[in-house]
């Protein structure tokens, strides 16, 4: 089995989806993804206010993450059955197959068509430091800055998704795909909250500045994005219908 990756885009001035829109999408799913080709399917949403409210930007972005539609199958290199689901809405998108790790999962495992999982995924595409090759990229992250932010941010879940194969021409190539889990909004927005998971003597301040130094040391902070996303786990193999 292979786990396939497919993010849109959308124009900073786009309207995000409505909870509607996304209920009928994500029954649209359901009903044309084949559950024995497709037997995970989760789709994770842009919390657009909330991603803004958080990271108070100053100027527009060319483009925005909009969605992220996430499939485990039995072979990932043909994708057209993914973007012709999502419809227009996969007018501009990226997609890779890639290596998951899930070094943390401390949340139920429930699907549900209806509604997202509690908390926020801050989802992040992340662009290596064009000084390091992708193996000394994924060596950092894995080793220095993982355990780091899993000791710093309180997260909930922690997904690390490697790039094993990118599946359409990217202007900037993204090396992985990182899914962190939070129980509350405020745990993302209040940095008191985000950088005070440690409680070993230093302030959060500090804490913040730890992680800068090291995002710093192994990303492409100009192209490296992080959104705020509602996760809907629609399939699954490890975990039971929502009842």
């Amino acid at each position: 089995m292979e786990k396939v990756v497919l993010v849109a885009f959308a124009s900073d001035g786009a309207s995000p989806l409505g909870d509607d829109q996304v209920l009928r999408l994500n029954e649209h799913l359901l009903e044309v993804l084949d559950p024995v080709l497709y037997p995970d399917l989760g789709l994770q949403v842009e919390d657009h206010e909330a991603t803004l409210r958080w990271q108070r930007r100053e100027r527009s972005l060319a483009s925005r993450l909009r969605l992220s539609l996430s499939a485990w199958t039995e072979c990932g290199d043909d994708v057209s059955e993914l973007v012709a689901a999502l419809g227009p809405l996969a007018d501009d998108h990226a997609a890779f197959v890639v290596t998951e790790a899930v070094p943390r999962w401390e949340a139920p495992r429930t699907v549900s068509a209806t509604g997202p999982r509690p908390g926020v995924t801050v989802t992040s595409l992340l662009c290596r430091n064009p000084a390091m090759t992708h193996d000394e990229f994924v060596a950092h992250w894995r080793d220095v800055h993982q355990p780091m932010s899993l000791r710093i941010h309180p997260q909930r879940t922690y997904v690390r998704n490697v790039v094993a194969r990118t599946l359409t021409a990217e202007t900037v190539p993204i090396d992985a795909v990182c899914e962190e889990g939070f129980a509350s909004l405020d745990d993302v927005l209040d940095p008191a909250r985000f950088f005070g998971a440690d409680t070993s003597g230093r302030s959060w301040k500090e804490n913040a500045g730890v992680i800068g130094a090291d995002v710093g040391l192994f990303l492409d902070t100009a192209h490296t994005t992080a959104t705020i996303m509602r996760d809907h786990r629609l399939r699954s193999f490890r975990s039971r219908p929502q009842r």
